[in-house]
């Protein structure tokens, strides 16, 4: 697998960034497929308790809102659910998984903010020293008894993920990354390291390409129309934080959204980043703003990039 950042002098713009670099770790399975075959603990995260705390409890919250989650689901006949707007849908299942994650991430750090998805109108403040949640990434799947959703926890400081989680409670894998540590995935055969695919050109490449469905997008389609060109295999799968997960792991070799909100996407940036893909800056002007997501192969940036011009 290629980790190289694009040549230098190339012109990243409209999104910027660089490549992450490549973590040291166990064996790499296939060429393309991400997969590490060698299971291993993850290391502590960072030097100081506080951090290490953080990292284990971001873990453990996003298990046990997870399994909240996946009791509603198991059972959503009997939810109730609203319309926020067209396509924008909100049930009782995503309003009492984030106040679940609300009271034990205040319980356990009082003194840290909180931004949630269903909550976010209310917040005050900055984005800083800040756990940023989407209880049920994915709910118009969720609704549907569509199995590809999950929960996202990432933890915030100076506009960029320290921490990201990503628990996908219907396959029972648990994507997570602190800055600096790498990218691991623990699921029932043990602990891996993430890597992303080792592709090198777009033709070919297994892209997801986000959109919200209520936010018709001239963009969009010529974006669609410019990668059916190249000949990109295009799928949408409706979870930003799990393809995410998913470019980190390499089942995906990149993912492209042009409008996310902080809690769509900020952990699984990290994800994407600490196995060694590339990942564009993330980090919409506001807690309700949106910004554009790009992450992907680092073998394949450049060429992408170039794709996403105006």
């Amino acid at each position: 697998m290629s980790t190289a950042e694009p040549p230098q002098g190339a012109n990243l713009a409209p999104f910027g960034g660089s490549a992450a670099r490549e973590p040291e770790g166990p064996p790499r399975g296939r060429a393309g497929t991400g997969e590490a075959r060698a299971s291993v603990d993850p290391p502590q995260a960072w030097g100081d308790h506080s951090s290490e705390e953080r990292y284990a409890f971001a873990r453990d919250v996003a298990r046990r809102a997870g399994a909240l989650a996946l009791d509603y689901f198991e059972n959503r006949e009997r939810l109730t659910i609203e319309l926020k707007g067209p396509q924008d849908f909100v049930s009782h299942a995503d309003r009492d998984v984030e106040a679940l994650l609300r009271r034990e991430i205040a319980r356990a750090f009082p003194g840290d903010r909180f931004l949630g998805e269903e909550t976010a109108d209310a917040f005050a403040g900055p984005i800083d020293g800040c756990w940023v949640v989407d209880p049920i990434d994915g709910t118009h799947n969720f609704l549907r008894g569509v199995p590809y959703w999950n929960v996202a926890v990432a933890y915030v400081e100076q506009g960029g993920a320290r921490i990201g989680v990503v628990f996908d409670p219907a396959s029972g894998e648990l994507y997570h990354a602190a800055r600096g540590e790498g990218g691991w995935c623990d699921d029932a055969s043990g602990t891996t390291r993430l890597h992303a695919a080792s592709t090198q050109q777009l033709a070919g490449a297994y892209v997801a390409l986000g959109h919200h469905d209520r936010t018709p997008s001239a963009r969009y389609l010529e974006i669609r129309r410019r990668m059916m060109e190249r000949g990109v295999a295009m799928r949408n799968f409706g979870s930003a934080a799990l393809q995410l997960a998913h470019v980190a792991r390499g089942r995906l070799d990149a993912f492209v959204e042009l409008s996310l909100s902080w809690w769509d996407a900020v952990g699984g940036v990290l994800l994407v980043e600490e196995s060694g893909g590339y990942a564009a800056p993330f980090a919409p002007a506001a807690a309700t703003a949106k910004a554009s997501c790009v992450a992907c192969a680092a073998g394949i940036a450049r060429e992408l990039q170039a794709l996403l011009k105006d």
